[in-house]
C-alpha cells in the first residue's frame, strides 16, 4: 500500500500539475523537487477516490436492499398497524386476546395450557404434551373446583388456594361449579406461528395485490395464521383444506372442486376465493368482526346470531348467543385474529432470526388438449415431482395417470427453470394430446368390503387405493362409496377404449354438437353466453320514476317439482369386475362427490328458514305455495285460505305468511325446507362459481328480475343473499344493489 506523503503539497501546485497542458513555465528545479511528492500524492488520491467510490456503492446497495426489503414486506408492516375503526378491540375480549398471544408466543406444540374455556384469563397449569399427565392434572383441578364450589374457604390445600386466586374476589359457588365442566386443554403454537410467519413471505406480495385490487383491509392478509399457519397443505378434522381452510360446500361457491381438481389446495386461487368470501361476509353482515367470525362459522349462523341477540356488537354476541354450533372456536375466532396482528407487530420481541420465504416466480401454460402429466413433464424437460409441487390443485388421479391434466388448465411452471418461456406446448407431441378425458374407472363399495378385499380383487395394494383416493382413514369406507382404481387395475378394460387424438389443424367451433372437443371460454372472461343464461321464471315488473318496484313474486305453480337434480351419464362401474365399455366409446365423466351434509351448504346463506313463534315464515326466493303445501303435507288451498289469498294471488318474496303445523311439526318443516334450498344451491354450484361481485345503481325502468337474469345471469335467491337488507318489494331509483359475477365451472366444459 502506498505511504502517505510526509508533507502535503499545496493545492495550487496540484492544480497546476493536473490541469496545465503546458508545464514548461514551471521552474525546472521546483518541478523536479516536487515531482516524487506529487506522484505519491496523486497515487494516494486515486486510491482514496476508489475507496470512497466503493463505500458509496456499498452504501447504495445497503439502502437499496433495505428499501427492497421494506417494500417487499411492506404489507407486513401495514397489516401490523391494525385499524381500530374497522377492527375494534372491545375490553370484554382482552382476556381472550392476551390468552391467544401467550399461546402463539410462550408455548410450543410440545406443551400447552389447561385453562377455563369461558374465562381465558384463568390458566390453571402449563404442561408438557403428555396425555396421562394432562388428564391427571385435569381431574385434580376438577376435584379442587368441586371443593371450592361447595363453599369451602378454610383448610384449603395449596392447589385449591392457587386455583381460587385465579378467580375474581367473591366468585360465586355456581360459577365455580360451572367451571368444573370447562377445564380445557390448549396446545401451544409458538413454533407453528414462527414457521407460518416465515412461510408467509412467499405469499405476502400476492395477498397485498389482491387486497388492494378489491379495496379490502390489509389486515385480512394475516388470517391464515389463525386458519393454517400459512400451510397450503393443511387439512382439518372438519374436512377443511388448504391454506385458507375451505370446506367443500363453501369452496364450491368460488372454486372448482371435484375428483380431478381441488383448487382449495392452490394457495393463490384459494386466496382470491377467500377474499371474495370475506367481501361477501362483510356485504351481508356489515362489520369486519362479524365477517371474520362468519369465515369460520358461516354467514348463515352469524346472521341468525344477529337476529336472536338483536345486536351486531361482537362482544355481546360472543357473550349471549347460545347457538348449538357456536362453541369455543367460534367465540374465539375474532380474538385470535386480533392476537395474531399483535404478535406480528411485535414479532422481533417474540422470535429470533425470522427468515421470510422468497416469493416464487411462475409462468403459466394453458393446455390446449388433455395431456398426461408424465408425458407433459418429459416433453418440456422437468420432473413430475416438480410439476406436482407447483400445481397442488391437481389431485392424485392425475399424478398416477388415472386422469389426464384437463384441457384449459393453467399449469404453473417455475420461471427460473424456463427463463425464456417460449411455446412449451409445441414441445408436446401431437400423439400425447387428446380430445377426451380418460373414463372413470371406479369400484363401488359393497357390504362386507374392506380395502384389503378390494385391493386383492383388483391386484393392487391398500396403499395405492388409499393414496389415489386421498383417504384420510383407511379403515373408514362406506357402503356405496366410489373408489378410483390404479391404472394397473383397469388395463383390461382400457383395451376396448380408443382415444381420439386431436387434429390440431382442424378448427372446431365450441357449440358444434358432433364435436368431441368443447373449447371453454377463457377463465378471465366473466359474462356467460346467451345459451348459458338462466331461464326467466318471474314476471317483469318495471320500476317507475317515482314509485318503488312492484313486488317480486314467486311462480304461481302449485305443483312442487323441487330443484332439478343433475343426472350423470353412467361411468364405468367395477362392482362387477367384468364390466366393459360398450362399442369402445368413452362414457361421460361422472364427477363423484362425497356425500355432503346438506345443512353445511347453507352456512353461506343468510336467509331465515326458521319458523317464528307465531307460526309465520318469511317467503324466500324459489319457494311456491306448492312447495309449502308439500312440506306441510296439506293442500295448497288450505294455505291460501289461512292467509285470505285467492287462487290468483301470489306469495311475495320477503313477506310473512301464516302456516298450519297440525300435520307436520315445525322442526320437520324446517328440515324439509332447508333440504330443498340446500339441494337447490348444491346443484347450482356444481355448474357455476362466483368470481366477485359488482354494485349496480338502479335506473329508470330497471327491474331486478331482468337485471339478475339477463345482465348478470344470476338466480334471484343468490342476489338476495348478497342483499339481505334490501326489500325487493320496494327497490327505488338510485338504490345500490350488489350482484354476484358468475362463471361456468370449468369441469362442465373441460373435465
Amino acid at each position: 500500500m502506498q505511504k502517505r506523503c510526509e508533507k502535503p503539497i499545496k493545492l495550487k501546485q496540484v492544480a497546476l500539475l493536473e490541469n496545465a497542458s503546458d508545464v514548461t513555465n514551471l521552474r525546472p528545479v521546483n518541478f523536479m523537487k516536487n515531482k516524487d511528492k506529487l506522484s505519491k500524492y496523486l497515487d494516494f488520491k486515486r486510491f482514496t477516490t476508489r475507496v470512497t467510490a466503493i463505500r458509496s456503492i456499498l452504501k447504495i446497495l445497503f439502502y437499496t436492499l433495505l428499501f427492497t426489503q421494506s417494500a417487499f414486506f411492506g404489507s407486513l408492516a401495514n397489516a401490523q398497524q391494525i385499524d381500530s375503526a374497522l377492527f375494534p378491540r372491545p375490553a370484554a375480549l382482552e382476556p381472550a386476546i392476551r390468552f391467544w398471544v401467550r399461546v402463539y408466543t410462550e408455548v410450543d406444540t410440545n406443551s400447552g395450557f389447561l385453562h377455563d374455556s369461558e374465562d381465558l384469563s384463568v390458566i390453571y397449569s402449563r404442561l408438557g404434551r403428555d396425555n396421562q399427565e394432562i388428564e391427571s392434572r385435569r381431574q385434580q383441578i376438577k376435584d379442587d373446583l368441586l371443593v371450592l364450589a361447595s363453599g369451602e374457604r378454610r383448610n384449603l390445600t395449596e392447589s385449591q388456594e392457587n386455583i381460587l386466586r385465579l378467580w375474581p374476589d367473591g366468585v360465586s359457588n355456581q360459577r365455580l361449579e360451572n367451571a368444573v365442566s370447562n377445564v380445557r386443554w390448549q396446545l401451544g403454537q409458538s413454533n407453528a406461528f414462527l414457521d407460518g410467519l416465515q412461510r408467509s413471505g412467499a405469499y405476502r406480495e400476492y395477498l397485498t395485490e389482491i387486497l388492494q385490487s378489491k379495496d379490502l383491509p390489509t389486515e385480512l392478509a394475516l388470517l391464515p395464521h389463525v386458519e393454517s399457519s400459512f400451510n397450503p397443505n393443511a387439512y382439518s378434522s372438519a374436512d377443511a383444506a388448504g391454506m385458507w381452510q375451505f370446506t367443500r360446500p363453501t369452496g364450491q361457491r368460488f372454486m372448482r372442486i371435484d375428483q380431478i381438481i381441488d383448487e382449495r389446495m392452490d394457495p393463490y386461487i384459494s386466496a382470491d376465493a377467500a377474499m371474495d368470501l370475506l367481501e361477501y361476509n362483510h356485504q351481508v353482515l356489515g362489520t369486519w368482526p362479524l365477517a371474520l367470525t362468519a369465515y369460520n362459522q358461516g354467514v348463515g349462523r352469524m346472521s341468525r346470531a344477529v337476529r336472536e341477540t338483536g345486536t351486531t356488537a361482537i362482544e355481546e354476541i360472543i357473550a349471549n348467543y347460545k347457538g348449538p354450533r357456536f362453541r369455543f372456536v367460534g367465540r374465539n375466532f375474532y380474538a385470535q385474529f386480533l392476537a395474531v396482528n399483535e404478535v406480528e407487530r411485535d414479532a422481533d420481541l417474540y422470535f429470533n432470526d425470522i427468515r421470510f420465504a422468497t416469493p416464487p416466480e411462475f409462468i403459466e401454460v394453458r393446455l390446449d388438449a388433455f395431456i398426461g402429466a408424465e408425458e407433459f413433464a418429459k416433453s418440456i424437460g422437468t420432473t413430475i415431482n416438480q410439476l406436482r409441487t407447483d400445481n397442488p390443485s391437481l389431485r392424485n388421479v392425475v399424478w398416477q395417470g388415472v386422469k389426464r391434466i384437463p384441457r384449459g388448465f393453467r399449469l404453473k411452471l417455475k420461471a427460473e427453470q424456463f427463463p425464456d418461456g417460449g411455446n412449451l406446448l409445441a414441445k408436446v407431441s401431437v400423439n400425447d394430446k387428446y380430445s377426451d378425458q380418460l373414463p372413470d374407472i371406479y369400484y363401488e363399495v359393497e357390504r362386507g368390503d374392506s380395502l384389503q378385499i378390494i385391493a386383492d380383487r383388483f391386484d393392487t395394494t391398500i396403499s395405492q387405493i388409499a393414496e389415489l383416493n386421498q383417504l384420510p382413514d383407511r379403515n373408514d369406507i362406506q357402503v356405496g362409496e366410489r373408489l378410483f382404481l390404479p391404472q394397473s387395475a383397469d388395463s383390461e378394460i382400457n383395451e376396448g377404449f380408443s382415444d381420439e387424438q386431436i387434429d390440431l389443424a382442424e378448427v372446431i367451433t365450441p357449440n358444434t354438437q358432433n364435436s368431441s372437443i368443447f373449447i371453454p371460454p377463457d377463465p378471465d372472461v366473466t359474462p356467460l353466453f346467451d345459451e348459458q343464461r338462466l331461464p326467466n321464471t318471474n314476471a317483469d315488473n318495471a320500476i317507475s320514476s317515482s314509485t318503488p318496484t312492484n313486488p317480486v313474486v314467486v311462480s304461481r305453480e302449485e305443483i312442487t317439482t323441487g330443484p332439478s337434480v343433475r343426472s350423470f351419464d353412467n361411468p364405468v362401474s367395477l362392482t362387477n369386475p367384468s364390466t366393459s365399455l360398450n362399442n369402445g366409446q368413452a362414457p361421460a365423466i361422472n364427477v363423484t362427490v362425497n356425500e355432503i351434509d346438506l345443512a353445511s351448504i347453507l352456512d353461506t346463506d343468510p336467509s331465515n328458514y326458521s319458523v317464528a313463534t307465531n307460526g309465520t315464515i318469511e317467503v324466500q326466493a324459489s319457494e311456491t305455495i306448492g312447495h309449502l303445501a308439500n312440506w306441510l303435507d296439506m293442500p295448497a288451498w288450505d294455505i291460501r285460505q289461512l292467509n285470505n289469498m285467492t287462487f290468483r294471488d301470489q306469495i311475495i318474496i320477503g313477506r310473512q305468511i301464516q302456516l298450519d303445523f297440525d300435520r307436520v311439526s315445525r322442526e320437520n318443516f324446517e328440515v324439509r325446507r332447508r333440504n330443498f334450498h340446500s339441494e337447490l344451491q348444491k346443484n347450482f354450484f356444481e355448474d357455476y362459481r362466483i368470481r366477485g361481485a359488482e354494485e349496480y345503481r338502479i335506473q329508470r325502468f330497471d327491474n331486478i328480475n331482468r337485471l339478475a337474469q339477463n345482465r348478470y345471469s344470476a338466480p334471484l335467491w343468490l342476489v338476495r343473499q348478497y342483499n339481505p337488507g334490501i326489500d325487493f318489494d320496494g327497490v327505488h331509483i338510485g338504490q345500490t344493489v350488489t350482484f354476484p359475477l358468475l362463471e361456468i365451472t370449468e369441469s362442465n366444459a373441460i373435465n
